[in-house]
């Protein structure tokens, strides 16, 4: 229990007493100091801030009324300039806004006056000065918004001068035009030249014009226009000397005002310095009251201090070293104090601390004994723990050796430190024989994809030991025996760290995946191989292509031939005995192939019946030739399939290596090309690529594009050959034959480009712009000339054209649009056309010969000619084929006559025409006449004409026939 003592007695209560009677009077001297200076301090800045807020007020006031000034200069500027209304409102709104600030400004400083009576005076000027400008201002402004007279004016002037340009027959009075001309000078020299111009003269010219006006009193349009122009410019000037007058006053009222704001502003400045040095007193009389006070308090402070240092220091330093000897062991020290005060109570409760001390330690010490022996107890634990985790060493040895894949434990040296029993066996060694083995040290060889033997450096695991970074799915295989073929196996390998970073050991995983490997290697074979044949496919013969043009690139002299081998009518044979024996014919022909060549050349299927040949390693093209006439005469052999006896033989290309060739592709392409020569070559089965095929391919492949920019750019024309009766060679038609006007090749005759446009399908669009100009051509000419309506225009159309679904359509849309009548046309169609479209044919035609068109057999007797086509189509004419015409002469050649003969006596008995193609020489025509052939056509003639060049033709037999008729 703690004594309590009284207040006086402690040491919290003397300096209580102390310290407060301190701190009293330093109270009553700060009240009396911070009454006195906020009393004049107030004094002094209520004036200083009434003299700020004044100069302030006129500042604003000032410069609101100059806003106001310069908002009333663009107000009449804009008013001498002749701009429109609202330009003039937005200045007046813009003045009016200013001077309403001014206004409040001056408001706000009558206000502040009332506490100070030194600006009366000058405010009451300042307020009747605002009165006068405001009332200036609001006249000029309400005339400048009621008058437009300078807008007007500007209106009047040019209508005015405008009526003078335009009225050339006025009666002119010279006397007034020169007085207005004048006039006009005058206010252009006033009011568009910075006032440089006298009002003076501007007024007497202006007079002048309205005197002459009153004297000659006429109502002409220019009379009035000058008349209304003088009113408007007198108005104009009255309004601009009143203007003028109300700037001047406007502008003594400015300086009236600057001179009484700087009236008020020197004032303000005057009280604002008084006042200052008001404050300025009041502040040295607080410093003087607060040196007295500091001193008096010092003094105080001095003796409490020395107070304090007898009743508190001295019990504290004997309380340090107590402390100090007690920090040393010694806990048999107390504290004595003879004061009364709390140190008295410290020293008690110091002495009852020590004493708790020492029991304490004794307490400790009987703590530590019972902790030494629950720790022996905890040991004897952890050595059961121990046992526990051998054990578990153990089942994970068992569960690793257990594993599928292989696991090996390399150490940072590159060493084998453990791996399971799979991992021995993989890599065939045996645990004993190993203390610590070396990766390099097994007996067999570790091979990478491709067989290459891996070096030391490039093993999995001197990989993740160089790099230090998991190497992931690594293929790899086993050689154990080089008789035997390896052992294939996913290797995953990744390293351990320590706490420091540090490799410790290298984990490697190897996972058998011989059966997978193999798989793919089955699936990469039946990838590169054909399913029926066995041979290489296109894919695997384009990779050895490849090879080959690589290697014929670095070494020269290493040459190879390409042989492209097509079967002959092998169609026919699948069409006729069925795939099955169409197989075995390719197994056949396959399996003569490589009888034929060495092992390390290749021989591969593209598809179908088409086979390809490479040639390695050859010393000349003879040797080629002696490997395709040991093909040959082995292919003429029969062959006996499914108790069938066939015959076969083949088309072959020959492509020779070449620094050219960049691709197997390339190669290939070319001896395709020499194999399509030889299948059309009846001569010879096989042919030697050149470089002049390989321009023809690309003539016909820039022909085709060519060919359709053409369509496009009509880039084709018609010439028209006469056909003319044989007897009296009277113009009976024309056949109209399409002609190609290439821009760069110039004319291109049919007979190249109309195959390659049947070929690319491309004669359907030629067909109809040949059938559509052709029509509307003889249309053109039926117009022009009475006689062509007895002539008939024959159109070529071509398989393709015909057998469009849309052709009878397009002929009868075609005759609407070009406005020919059906009896004009003729339509051309061949031999083997009516052969390969019987029922097309034996149903278009009939319609067509009810419309009034005509049909006519081109080329007769070169095709498959038969009678029975004659007796079951609809024909109307025989076109004789110039082979035939070339061949009239009863000395050498009595068999063509004889042909001729009996085809017009055929046809004259079928009720048809006959028309001799080709005919050029007089002996011709001759002979045609005595075999009593209808109509000829051919140079004889004339050769094939433009559309200009046949119609000169048709107007020369339109003269003849006028001029037989005149005699």
């Amino acid at each position: 229990m703690i004594p309590k003592l009284h207040w006086l007695k402690t040491i919290r209560g003397q300096l209580m007493l102390g310290f407060g009677g301190i701190l009293l009077l330093n109270l009553i001297s700060a009240v009396i100091i911070y009454g006195t200076l906020q009393h004049f301090r107030h004094r002094a800045q209520g004036t200083i801030d009434y003299a700020a807020r004044v100069r302030e007020l006129s500042l604003e006031l000032k410069s609101n009324f100059l806003l106001a000034r310069k908002a009333e200069d663009h107000l009449l500027d804009n008013w001498q300039l002749k701009k429109v209304s609202p330009e003039i409102q937005n200045a007046i709104n813009s003045q009016e806004n200013y001077l309403t600030q001014a206004r409040q400004n001056l408001s706000a400083i009558q206000t502040l006056h009332r506490k100070n009576s030194d600006i009366k005076e000058e405010l009451t000027i300042l307020e009747s000065l605002f009165n006068n400008y405001e009332a200036a201002f609001q006249g000029t402004a309400k005339r400048v918004i009621a008058h437009d007279e300078g807008y007007q004016l500007h209106q009047k002037l040019q209508t005015l001068i405008n009526q003078f340009v335009n009225d050339r027959n006025r009666v002119r009075n010279r006397t007034i035009e020169r007085l207005l001309w004048e006039a006009i000078a005058e206010q252009q020299k006033y009011f568009q030249t910075n006032k440089q111009g006298s009002p003076t003269d501007l007024r007497v010219s202006l007079e002048q014009l309205q005197t002459a006006l009153k004297n000659n009193p006429t109502n002409t349009p220019i009379q009035q226009l000058a008349q209304d122009y003088a009113t408007t410019l007198d108005t104009l000037l009255s309004l601009e000397q009143q203007v003028l007058f109300n700037q001047i006053v406007a502008e003594n009222i400015n300086r009236e005002i600057d001179g009484i704001l700087q009236v008020i502003s020197q004032k303000s400045k005057t009280q604002a310095e008084q006042a200052r040095l008001e404050l300025i007193r009041t502040g040295n009389y607080s410093r003087l009251a607060l040196l007295a006070t500091l001193t008096t308090t010092l003094g105080l402070t001095l003796w409490v201090s020395l107070w304090l240092g007898k009743t508190i220091v001295q019990p504290l330093t004997q309380l340090t070293k107590v402390s100090d000897r007690i920090a040393q062991g010694s806990l048999e020290e107390k504290l004595n104090f003879s004061t009364d005060n709390e140190f008295a109570i410290v020293a008690t409760a110091f002495n009852k601390m020590l004493t708790q001390l020492r029991e304490t330690l004794i307490n400790l010490e009987q703590r530590v004994t019972e902790r030494t022996q629950a720790l022996q107890a905890k040991t004897e634990s952890l050595e059961i723990t121990l046992r526990k985790l051998r054990l578990s060493e153990a089942n994970y040895h068992e569960l690793i050796n257990n594993l599928q894949a292989g696991v090996i434990i390399y150490n940072p040296e590159g060493n084998i430190i453990m791996a399971n029993l799979v991992g021995w066996e993989l890599l065939d060694i045996s645990c004993e024989s190993l203390s610590v083995s070396s990766s390099s040290g097994i007996g067999i060889k570790l091979i990478d994809e491709s067989g290459v033997v891996l070096p030391r450096d490039e093993r999995p695991c001197q990989q993740v030991l160089r790099t230090q970074v998991p190497l992931e799915n690594y293929v790899m295989g086993i050689q154990r025996n080089p008789s035997v073929d390896p052992i294939w196996t996913l290797v995953n390998a990744f390293p351990s760290f320590d706490e420091q970073n540090r490799l410790t050991q290298v984990v490697v995983l190897l996972l058998d995946i011989t059966d997978r490997k193999l798989a793919e290697e089955q699936l990469r074979y039946r990838a590169l191989h054909d399913a029926l044949t066995g041979l290489p496919n296109r894919t695997l013969l384009t990779e050895r292509l490849d090879h080959a043009i690589q290697r014929h690139k670095r070494y020269a002299e290493s040459l190879f031939a390409v042989l492209f081998i097509d079967l002959d009518r092998f169609k026919v044979i699948n069409d006729s005995l069925g795939h099955f024996v169409g197989d075995q014919l390719l197994i056949y022909i396959a399996n003569t192939l490589k009888h034929h060549v060495r092992s390390g050349d290749t021989v591969a299927r593209l598809g179908g019946d088409e086979f390809v040949i490479l040639l390695e390693d050859i010393s000349s093209p003879h040797e080629v030739i002696q490997v395709i006439e040991r093909i040959e005469e082995d292919m003429k052999k029969p062959v006996q399939l499914m108790d069938k006896t066939l015959f076969t033989s083949a088309s072959i290309g020959i492509a020779m290596s070449s620094p050219e060739y960049a691709t197997g592709e390339d190669i290939l392409r070319d001896a395709d090309n020499a194999m399509y020569r030889a299948k059309g070559n009846n001569l010879a089965s096989y042919e030697l690529f050149n470089v002049e095929m390989r321009q023809t391919v690309q003539e016909i492949f820039e022909l085709e594009t060519s060919l359709r920019q053409a369509l496009e750019e009509q880039q084709f024309i018609l010439h028209y050959q006469p056909i003319v009766s044989a007897s009296s060679l009277k113009l009976l038609g024309f056949e109209a034959l399409v002609r190609w006007v290439h821009p760069e090749k110039g004319l291109i005759s049919p007979g190249k480009f109309i195959p390659l446009a049947e070929e690319t399908g491309l004669i359907v669009p030629l067909s109809e712009w040949i059938f559509q100009e052709a029509c509307g051509q003889m249309a053109q000419w039926c117009a022009d000339f009475p006689m062509a309506h007895s002539l008939k225009i024959s159109v070529n159309i071509a398989a393709y054209h015909f057998q469009s679904p849309q052709f009878l359509e397009t002929i009868n849309q075609t005759l609407a649009q070009t406005k020919l009548l059906a009896n004009h046309l003729k339509l051309e169609l061949t031999e083997s056309l009516l052969i390969k479209n019987t029922d097309r044919v034996l149903s278009l035609l009939p319609q067509l010969q009810k419309q009034g068109i005509e049909i006519s057999l081109d080329d007769f007797g070169t095709g498959y000619s038969s009678l029975n086509y004659l007796k079951q189509f609809p024909i109307n004419t025989l076109k004789i084929d110039k082979s035939f015409v070339d061949g009239l002469d009863y000395n050498y050649n009595q068999a063509d006559v004889s042909i001729i003969k009996a085809i017009i006596d055929i046809a004259q008995s079928l009720g048809m025409n006959v028309v001799a193609e080709g005919v050029e020489t007089n002996f011709q025509l001759k002979q045609l006449q005595e075999l009593k052939c209808e109509a000829i056509q051919g140079y004889l003639i004339a050769r094939p004409l433009t559309s200009q060049e046949a119609t000169k033709l048709i107007n020369h037999q339109l003269l003849e026939i006028r001029q037989q008729l005149n005699t």
